[in-house]
């Protein structure tokens, strides 16, 4: 495995930090996919979903935990997929206090749905129009 471009690395998790929203795909039973755009957290390289048990995404991953995200812009592209769990009751607290400095939401005390808190380990990320075309669109 190469090794990662430090200064590259950077500029992806500023932009994981600090855009709003992301695209999620997950695969329905069918084998259809299915495409949502989700609030997430980027947090020690992982991301953070909060989805509600009832949604089609949800149900999705209870099935299948492969998922693919990319940020909305389609010029300086970044496109990551990974696999996707409920995460632990040790992480939710961690999680949902950066959920509500990032959206003034905390998903612990909103009653409108039983919320999930979703993980995501990445196990590849992509990447152009940032620059380093020269290095590849793989990045990890």
């Amino acid at each position: 495995m190469k090794r990662r471009n430090s200064a590259r690395w950077r500029t992806i998790e500023a932009r994981l930090g600090r855009e709003p929203t992301i695209w999620m795909a997950t695969t329905r039973y069918d084998g259809r996919p299915h495409l949502t755009p989700v609030w997430f957290v980027w947090y020690n390289e992982k991301i953070y979903i909060s989805t509600g048990a009832e949604t089609q995404k949800f149900i999705n991953l209870t099935g299948n935990q492969n998922i693919a995200l990319s940020l909305p812009d389609t010029d300086s592209v970044i496109i990551l997929e990974g696999e996707a769990h409920v995460a632990n009751w040790q992480t939710v607290d961690v999680i949902a206090d950066h959920f509500y400095h990032k959206y003034e939401w905390d998903f612990r005390y909103d009653d409108s749905a039983d919320w999930r808190l979703i993980e995501v380990t990445l196990q590849k990320v992509l990447a152009w129009g940032d620059g380093y075309e020269a290095e590849g669109t793989r990045v990890q």
